[in-house]
């Protein structure tokens, strides 16, 4: 007990040879963690959400999500470029916004699980187009400065990755909670308790309640210098797509989610039930288990990211090398098989894979920071609140797409959504228990090996980008001299040229 009370204390002594302390960067993470509450929900079960309780047709909510999601993306680099062209009166760009946005965001979540039916079938598309819109508008500002905070939080890119790593620890613990929904869902009504008054609580508790715990990601500090942009408008959303390390990030992202899916929930519910030892497990009990034994060998290696990725020879490889195994898995994963115990087989393999797999968001996070850095070596400017928009833009566009094919997939293998409005159990027909282990596990493969293509198209490497930030370091001490230098002139009413 007394060496656990030492490494805890440890942990968090003050270190002098950093700018960014563990505690501020355990207090982001938490921040991060109740934020991803709220995202979770929306993007794993909004969907469901939809189908099974208010009686969406797949195909018809499919697609205005998916549209709407698309269409919301392209909206993101316009709020980020505002976020960038904007100081608030503390001289910050990101953090206020962390504070500001929580509580709409976080009401608007509750208000996309409730039962919406009570206004009409013919209002039920409208509702959660016209709640999901402001939900977005909303999310978006929030978002871009919560991940935006990673590459301002420290002049130094180690620091910053290690910002990428902790937040992305929050992100995944964040997960936790969504993680237990499949059990809910799956046992709660045998007590009683309906799944619509299970998304009723679970949209307040993670809707507002994970939002007001988001706001801690506001303790975290900005260190990196803020210079209003004295370009025109038009110029600062032209250098986004000068950025090519992003932009390969976002081709990359995008390319990967154009091939037809089947979300976990529809395959595990309907398609899974074991027996063993003469236990009856049922779907969404072994989708839990499966979670666990998949995510938590990624979960761990999460915690030692930093260090994997300099073994691995940088966050790029690292990124590549994970790619390819998921490919190379889910291959293997396919001809293993799903029924009785084969699960339990994919389960250990895709938890193997899992591990270099854990550190994508560390690695990608990074990278987007990185290319932040590089954008001011090659043009002055900084653009976290655009750069850090393009994530927001590929992950809506991702789900975008993704809710899209998911519905097309649902419709392809006939799923029939009446069974919600007249209160029936619903039974799948042929098509869909023929093809929905190939959406399930196989097809994402195709996704990943487009994923890849783009990834490789990256030129900058490590030894590069240690030139670009000290370069950097000495530009803008230079900078800052030059104003203090220009204000303290204009003070004394000295004419300097």
């Amino acid at each position: 007990m007394g060496f656990i009370k030492r490494k805890v204390k440890d942990f968090f002594a003050f270190k002098s040879d950093r700018e960014v302390q563990n505690k501020e960067l355990v207090e982001y993470a938490i921040g991060v963690a109740g934020q991803n509450q709220a995202y979770n929900i929306v993007s794993n079960w909004l969907m469901y959400f939809c189908t099974d309780l208010i009686g969406i047709e797949p195909l018809l909510i499919g697609t205005v999500l998916g549209v709407m999601r698309v269409w919301d993306a392209f909206n993101d680099p316009i709020v980020g470029t505002i976020v960038d062209r904007h100081v608030f009166k503390n001289g910050e760009k990101l953090r206020p916004f962390l504070r500001i946005m929580a509580i709409p965001v976080g009401l608007l979540t509750a208000m996309m699980f409730i039962d919406y039916r009570i206004i009409g079938p013919e209002w039920t598309g409208v509702y959660i187009i016209v709640v999901y819109f402001l939900w977005d508008f909303f999310y978006s500002f929030q978002d871009l400065s919560m991940w935006g905070m990673t590459s301002m939080i420290s002049t130094h890119s180690a620091e910053r990755a290690k910002a990428a790593q902790f937040g992305r620890i929050g992100a995944m613990v964040g997960g936790w909670i969504p993680g237990l929904i499949p059990l809910m869902v799956e046992n709660l009504p045998k007590f009683g308790i309906s799944e619509m008054l299970i998304f009723n609580v679970l949209g307040v508790a993670m809707g507002i309640g994970g939002m007001l715990i988001s706001t801690m990601t506001a303790k975290a500090k900005e260190r990196v210098p803020v210079f209003k942009p004295d370009s025109k408008f038009s110029d600062s959303i032209k250098l986004i797509f000068q950025n090519r390390i992003a932009m390969a990030l976002v081709v990359a992202a995008i390319l990967s989610n154009f091939t037809l899916s089947l979300q976990d929930v529809y395959f595990f519910k309907y398609m899974v039930s074991i027996n063993l030892f003469g236990l009856s497990i049922d779907g969404l009990n072994v989708k839990f288990i499966y979670g666990l034994i998949v995510g938590i060998p990624g979960s761990a290696a999460m915690f030692v990211a930093t260090w994997l990725a300099r073994k691995m020879g940088g966050m790029k490889r690292t990124l590549i090398i994970a790619t390819t195994l998921n490919i190379v898995i889910r291959v293997v994963s396919y001809f293993i098989g799903y029924e009785g115990w084969r699960i339990f087989i994919v389960m250990i393999v895709m938890g193997l894979g899992g591990i270099p797999n854990g550190l994508n968001g560390i690695a990608t996070t990074t990278i987007w920071g990185d290319s932040i850095d590089y954008m001011e070596w090659k043009t002055g400017h900084r653009n976290e609140g655009a750069v850090f928009a393009l994530q927001n833009l590929v992950a809506k566009i991702g789900t975008g797409i993704s809710t899209f094919t998911t519905g097309l997939s649902l419709h392809l293998l006939d799923y029939d959504t009446t069974a919600a409005d007249l209160n029936q159990e619903y039974i799948p027909g042929p098509a869909f228990f023929k093809y929905s282990w190939m959406l399930f596990i196989l097809t994402p493969a195709i996704g990943q090996l487009l994923y890849l293509i783009p990834l490789l198209t990256i030129k900058y490497s490590e030894k590069q980008k240690q030139e670009v930030e000290r370069e950097l370091k000495l530009r803008r001490a230079q900078k800052a001299l030059d104003e203090k230098i220009e204000k303290e002139a204009t003070i004394l009413d000295i004419d300097i040229f």
